[in-house]
């Protein structure tokens, strides 16, 4: 990525959490990137190409971050169980760490409302590589890659609300732990 680019989409990131995407302005994103005005408008026509370069920023993130733990010599158990717990914790800090999280998500949902989906998909791919990993290094016993991703994926959906949907008592790690280990258990016995 390009480094102005890349310094606009922070700084952007940065404001937006911080102050909301309503009470952001383009000129104040340029001046925290260090970049004229003009500049800023070279690489995005406006504010909504910001929320939308944010959002495709996050899933970059998601997929380098994915490909790092494919390709790490870690036993699949482990490669899954981090892959999983990285997207909890991301999903997390997403959802609870700027008191705009419900303002930036509608924003996203309004900008690219296939977005979820686009999440659930690159995660049950990731899932089914690491399943499909572990079928032909004998480590874990999976009948269909694909199908087991998918049964899990939706087990855990519950731990995955967004800012709109955040239930009244928040998803506790220790319980996602237990669901996720539990399948890992099965997997490691064959049954």
């Amino acid at each position: 990525m390009d480094d102005k680019r890349e310094r606009i989409v922070e700084a952007a990131r940065k404001r937006f959490r911080y102050y909301g995407i309503k009470k952001t302005t383009v000129r104040e994103v340029a001046q925290d990137a260090g970049v004229a005005v003009g500049t800023l408008y070279l690489y995005f026509a406006g504010k909504d190409d910001l929320v939308v370069a944010c959002a495709e920023d996050y899933a970059a993130r998601h997929r380098k971050h994915a490909e790092e733990i494919l390709a790490s010599p870690a036993p699949v158990a482990d490669k899954l169980r981090e892959y999983l717990v990285t997207r909890f914790r991301e999903a997390e800090e997403t959802r609870t760490s700027s008191r705009h999280a419900v303002e930036l998500t509608r924003e996203v949902l309004r900008l690219k409302p296939d977005r979820p989906h686009e999440e659930g998909r690159m995660m049950w791919e990731n899932v089914a590589k690491l399943l499909a990993m572990s079928m032909q290094s004998g480590e874990l016993h999976v009948a269909d890659p694909e199908n087991d991703a998918k049964v899990l994926i939706f087990s855990l959906a519950f731990f995955f609300p967004n800012a709109l949907t955040a239930p009244a008592v928040p998803p506790r790690e220790e319980d996602f732990l237990l669901v996720l280990n539990w399948f890992i258990e099965v997997w490691k016995r064959g049954t």
